[in-house]
């Protein structure tokens, strides 16, 4: 069972270590059915996973890294039960951008149910957005309209990959399925600095 109340807390206390911004999350909203949590930042990104896009706060990492951290809290109808939902996004820009590359996602939805279509935790793949950001910036500068209906033609022929939720913790290998659900404090906190070190090490070498 998780404790929200303790996980922030334990959040909070414990990334600071891992990043150049002062890493806090809060509660920004809240409904009968859904509180959202997130930590807060000192620049904006613009998040392109989400339809329609939203401008975030997100916080510096390391260098020109950037995070958008998202916790969501949704309790079933009728009951006092709750599943959460995570959300980690790298961003990868100058401070002053606001429309800085955004990378690539990791989430980790609990649906209170072992089976689901996605795999979970899971990756998507974002980073093809920062072509889609080019492609922009350069059919601005020209007036031929046979030029832009180009770009949309090439981009139209390759397969968007952030639509897939490429498993992260897949356990096949022991004839299991999948779907990892989140059972208590303890997981998300392994899962989340497990998931800080092992980027660390991938992105900065």
């Amino acid at each position: 069972m998780v404790d929200i109340d303790l996980l922030i807390e334990d959040l909070n206390r414990k990334s600071s270590l891992f990043f150049e911004d002062h890493f806090n999350i809060r509660e920004i909203s809240r409904t009968p059915r859904l509180s959202v949590f997130r930590a807060d930042g000192t620049s904006y990104a613009i998040n392109r996973f989400e339809i329609p896009l939203e401008k975030v706060k997100v916080f510096r990492w390391f260098n020109d890294y950037w995070m958008f951290f998202e916790i969501k809290k949704i309790i079933a109808p009728n009951t006092t039960n709750f599943h959460l939902n995570l959300s980690i996004c790298v961003f990868q820009g100058d401070i002053l951008d606001e429309d800085k590359y955004q990378l690539f996602r990791a989430e980790w939805d609990d649906y209170d149910t072992d089976y689901q279509n996605h795999s979970q935790p899971h990756w998507h793949i974002t980073s093809s957005q920062a072509l889609e950001k080019t492609f922009t910036s350069y059919a601005s500068d020209f007036e031929k309209k046979d030029f832009i209906d180009l770009l949309e033609e090439e981009k139209s022929k390759v397969f968007d990959v952030k639509q897939i939720h490429f498993a992260m913790n897949g356990n096949w290998q022991n004839d299991e399925t999948n779907i990892h659900r989140i059972v208590n404090n303890d997981s998300i906190l392994k899962w989340w600095f497990g998931l800080l070190k092992h980027l660390r090490i991938e992105i900065d070498t």
